[in-house]
């Protein structure tokens, strides 16, 4: 089974709240390795085109080729789910270590952290 690494671009069956249903779409992972490691889970963001509505604490993803997406998108960080491992399809990509600094300070803003 490959090996998927924080920040890394993966497409995965994304949860809507509701949990009843998903959409296929790409997401950053923003989990530690120690996770996956010891789970098999991933935490991840979802990503999404630029052209929806924003929200407060969505980042736009400054370069599209590393990121391997093709038009402007942001991560949601106000959306995140937990998967499996066998529910990442693909990596695409890696998000910009600048950006990745605005979506931890996004999640952090959100989750009772440090």
């Amino acid at each position: 089974m490959p090996y998927y690494r924080s920040w890394d671009i993966v497409v995965v069956p994304f949860p809507f709240t509701d949990q009843k249903t998903n959409k296929v779409r790409p997401a950053v992972i923003v989990s530690t390795d120690n996770l996956r490691q010891r789970n098999g889970k991933y935490i991840v963001a979802m990503i999404t085109s630029a052209t929806n509505a924003a929200q407060y604490g969505d980042v736009s993803i400054s370069e599209l080729s590393a990121a391997g997406l093709p038009i402007a998108s942001v991560v949601r960080a106000s959306k995140v789910a937990v998967i499996e491992d066998q529910d990442i399809l693909k990596r695409v990509g890696t998000l910009p270590t600048a950006d990745r600094k605005l979506v931890a300070g996004q999640l952090r803003e959100y989750l009772a952290i440090g």
